[in-house]
């Protein structure tokens, strides 16, 4: 069974439910930020997508890329039902009925630490239609970079739904976890941790050493 059409004629939360117990792969051509995806449905789970041929990993992330195209509304899709070859990638299994309900969350152990810091992504971002009251709320104070206990204390919100908030926020690629820089000035959104800088007079005196031990045959 081969399924055609576009999001502009069918909402894609209609079509979740149209597969709801089918299993094969469901194409968007082109459809995300003029790149494609490519769903794996298990009897009506999500359990792979990729982007532009790359897996991503993570559920949550998944889940905000549905949510950011179900908010766009257009782009073409094809679905081919067929059963998936022995060893295929698998991921997550996400049901097809609630992949789209940003109020399901990681457990509580796998939410952002209460004082771990998150900063607003730079650019004009397109913002889950589920998410835009939240963002409303929240992107003035993280644009300066906050935590769910800085928040609770700034918007009144309890601690537990800020963090739910924050995973959902960097699910869909709107907050970064933030680094303070070392010296005043900007605060930066890093996803990798620092390298240390080897001091010059410390190379100096490994090279040095090197010379000794190689009778001179290491250079500076």
């Amino acid at each position: 069974m081969a399924l055609f059409g576009d999001l502009q004629d069918h909402a894609l939360p209609d079509l979740l439910k149209v597969l709801a117990v089918q299993t094969g792969t469901l194409y968007f051509h082109e459809a995300y930020q003029g790149r494609t995806l490519e769903l794996t449905v298990t009897r009506g789970q999500l359990r792979a997508l990729y982007l532009d041929g790359f897996p991503v990993m993570e559920a949550g992330r998944a889940r905000g890329v549905l949510l950011e195209l179900a908010a766009q509304g257009r782009g073409a899709f094809e679905f081919q039902r067929r059963e998936h070859a022995a060893g295929a990638l698998l991921f997550y299994e996400l049901p097809l009925g609630s992949v789209l309900n940003t109020e399901v969350t990681a457990p509580t152990e796998h939410l952002p630490h209460p004082e771990t810091r998150f900063v607003a992504v730079p650019g004009t971002l397109s913002v889950p239609a589920p998410l835009a009251g939240t963002w409303a709320v929240l992107r003035p104070v993280l644009e300066r970079g906050a935590s769910a206990a800085d928040l609770t204390r700034q918007v009144g919100w309890s601690e537990q739904d800020l963090r739910a908030a924050l995973y959902r926020l960097r699910a869909a690629n709107l907050v970064a976890p933030l680094r303070a820089a070392a010296a005043p000035g900007p605060v930066t959104a890093v996803d990798t941790a620092p390298v240390t800088a080897v001091s010059a007079p410390l190379v100096q005196r490994l090279l040095g050493a090197l010379r000794r031990l190689g009778g001179g045959g290491v250079r500076a």
